[in-house]
């Protein structure tokens, strides 16, 4: 069966296996990102817990080296995941990267610290990010290719948009509890077990996203390819040899968000409060608005992208972050809450509209046989680079520059870098996705 036929019999209506489909695919990425925006924004009460050191910088920058190492192994995961789901089917493996990402989580809430236990601490703790890293691999081009094969044709770009939409989301509610653990508790009580709340809730939403998924079919498309026999036997060497060059676009168009999503939303907090000297509980507060803002411009720019297609929307926001996020940076500094908002509200901005369409345009150009592998690959290796090392690189940039606003250089080097891909990006709006 060719893909015109696939979408001819998927653009009828909305079932509810569909509506089951996408919130079981999407309720991983929420445990994933909620932890790293916890991670992120109690990153100084970490750093004095985990590892201790002469200077605050120095410890922050121990405590975002390990947020980094986490991200060294998600490529791995993508390899063994991707296999499986390319192999075997998208089920089993999704199963086991939310159980995998909800144990680790609960992990680092429960763990002694360093007055506790010594120098176990700190590698206790990069060990559960080591492990979450390898299921976090394996869940993200698992559960897009999840959404995407679900999915009815003419309504994709929203399906996979609702995917980026979680993750937002997952960033504004972890912030939120952040926010509202601050300032409901003292600084002693924070430090001594109000930061392990957020973590604990891991393991029961980890549960529920396991039964969801047990509970779901196979997706039509890689059904399709089962039953035709057209399963890759090694999908990472056949992806590489024959799809390098969409490996390459799909990369490009993830380096944006990559750097985008962790310098905006998870480095800003620390980088308000330590770096432009806010408390920590305004800079979380203005963080807070900015992703409110985020989300709410989300679904219409995922809709926008089954209108007029992908390229336009990502095209028009690579430019527009290249060019908004230096004087947006500068805002930051303004010492007036007000404009601080509004300057993490224009990066916002700029940034959805090329969040919102990327996961769609990705699954689009990756044949069903190899996309599970070949989305990891896309999507874990520009993570690892640029998301993971976004608030390490960010706080050292500051720290031996002594540039306040050398953060937005990074950024507008990862837009760059989205813009030459998209623009070698061919629209896939009216070809819908790749079976062969």
């Amino acid at each position: 069966m060719n893909s015109k036929a696939i979408t001819a019999q998927q653009a009828p209506r909305i079932t509810a296996q569909h509506k089951r489909a996408l919130v079981a695919a999407c309720i991983g990425n929420f445990i994933e990102y909620f932890d790293f925006v916890i991670y992120g924004y109690f990153a100084s009460v970490i750093a004095r817990l985990f590892f201790p050191a002469g200077s605050e910088a120095a410890s922050l920058l121990l405590t975002f080296a390990v947020f980094a190492i986490s991200y060294a192994s998600r490529p791995l995961g993508g390899i063994i995941f991707g296999h499986l789901g390319d192999r075997y089917g998208r089920k089993t493996p999704l199963a086991i990267a939310i159980m995998l990402i909800a144990a680790s989580t609960t992990l680092i809430g429960l763990m002694p610290t360093y007055q506790s236990i010594g120098i176990a601490a700190p590698v206790i703790l990069t060990l559960a990010r080591l492990v979450q890293g390898i299921s976090v691999g394996g869940e993200y081009g698992g559960a897009t290719s999840f959404i995407s094969e679900y999915a009815p044709a003419n309504r994709r770009g929203l399906y996979t948009g609702w995917q980026t939409f979680t993750i937002g989301l997952a960033l504004l509610v972890g912030g939120a509890v952040a926010s509202l653990l601050t300032a409901m508790l003292t600084p002693e009580d924070l430090h001594s077990w109000g930061w392990r709340l957020p973590f604990l809730a891991g393991l029961p939403l980890g549960f529920v996203g396991l039964y969801l998924r047990l509970k779901l079919e196979e997706t039509p498309h890689f059904a399709e390819v089962q039953k035709t026999a057209d399963v890759a036997p090694a999908p990472l060497l056949a992806g590489l040899r024959q799809e390098w060059r969409t490996v390459l676009i799909g990369m490009g168009l993830i380096a944006a968000p990559s750097a985008c999503i962790y310098i905006y939303f998870i480095y800003s907090p620390t980088y308000l409060s330590v770096v432009r000297g806010m408390t920590l509980a305004d800079a979380q507060r203005a963080n807070l608005y900015s992703l409110m803002f985020y989300c709410c411009l989300l679904p219409g720019f995922a809709w926008l992208s089954d209108v007029v297609g992908r390229r336009p929307l990502m095209i028009i926001s690579s430019l527009a972050i290249a060019l908004v996020t230096y004087p947006a940076f500068h805002l930051l500094g303004a010492g007036n809450f007000n404009h601080t908002v509004l300057g993490l509200c224009l990066m916002s901005l700029a940034f959805a509209p090329h969040s919102a369409a990327a996961l769609c345009a990705m699954a689009e150009i990756m044949p069903t046989r190899l996309r599970y592998t070949c989305l990891s690959v896309s999507l874990n290796i520009p993570v690892t680079l640029l998301g993971g090392t976004a608030p390490f690189i960010a706080t050292w940039l500051v720290s031996s520059t002594g540039d306040l606003q050398s953060p937005a250089w990074f950024v507008t080097a990862a837009a760059a870098a989205s813009l030459a891909a998209a623009l070698a990006y061919r629209e896939t709006l009216h070809s819908g996705l790749r079976q062969h």
